[in-house]
């Protein structure tokens, strides 16, 4: 016997024939998975495990069970498909022996284990996006039959949204009432903005003087950030000396690597920045 599950036929089988594995541990919707049927048929097959005394399902345990459910019908129930209401998907309005569309494989025990245990354990390990979730629900409205959701089920996923875009805007928001750095003065710069003043005389300290850098919103934000994070480490250095510094570094990088120096030591780039390493 193969380790792996070789494929061997497709086939359907009556119920009657079928054995369910034992000691499967999931505990599925049937209700859920019978109304999936009647709306859609059975569009997905059972796997079963083919051995010389039986057909143990691997994987549709719950589906073999829906199935089971709805008995050799006619059941009378109708769907909503195309606007329009239609019989039962399985049976056709009509007297039906209840069977499933099987996919047979041979394996060995341990695989048929592994086999069960991923087909009930992959499910759950997925998530959701949530958005993209409510435009696949969105225009079915109210019906939304064979889905496994209901209309509370939308009205929910909804409210969640919106709340969760009221969260973000509040956020956003805060964002925009807190001052960065662009509105903090450099820790030994005046407290007065630096510059030309309306009269033409400038409020620059003596000795300076002024250099301009415009950014796009994003790179200004990055630029932000990574001073503060420079202040935060060197607490002596100020705005324009972190950005010298900085400056610095880079053209000593710049220049070893262009001699072939891949890997340039922290020290060295700190000895160029003007930055004690002690």
């Amino acid at each position: 016997m193969t380790s792996q599950a070789t494929y061997v036929r497709t086939q359907s089988y009556p119920l009657g024939d079928l054995t369910p594995y034992p000691g499967n541990a999931k505990r599925g919707d049937v209700p859920a998975i019978l109304e999936s049927l009647c709306r859609n048929s059975q569009y997905r097959s059972v796997i079963l495990r083919e051995t010389e005394d039986a057909l143990v399902v691997l994987a549709g345990n719950h589906t073999v069970a829906a199935l089971a459910a709805h008995g050799p019908g006619p059941c009378g129930l109708t769907v909503k498909a195309d606007g329009e209401e239609q019989p039962c998907a399985l049976c056709n309005g009509e007297r039906w022996t209840p069977e499933a569309r099987c996919e047979v494989v041979h394996c060995d025990d341990d695989t048929a284990a592994r086999i069960n245990l991923v087909d009930n354990r992959a499910a759950e390990l997925g998530t959701w996006d949530s958005e993209a979730l409510a435009e696949l629900l969105g225009p079915m409205g109210d019906d939304l039959t064979g889905t496994g959701y209901n209309t509370g089920d939308l009205e929910d996923l909804l409210a969640a949204l919106d709340e969760a875009n009221d969260d973000q805007d509040d956020e956003d928001d805060e964002d925009d009432e807190q001052p960065d750095d662009r509105d903090r003065p450099a820790r030994d710069a005046p407290a007065t903005p630096a510059g030309p003043n309306a009269d033409g005389t400038s409020t620059l300290p003596p000795g300076h003087v002024q250099l301009v850098l415009t950014f796009v919103t994003a790179d200004r934000d990055e630029a932000n950030r990574l001073l503060g994070r420079i202040r935060d480490v060197l607490p002596d250095l100020d705005a324009p000396a972190a950005v010298l510094s900085g400056l610095r570094a880079l053209a000593e990088l710049t220049r070893r690597r262009e001699h072939g120096d891949r890997d340039v030591p922290l020290h060295v780039l700190l000895a160029a920045a003007g930055i004690d390493p002690e």
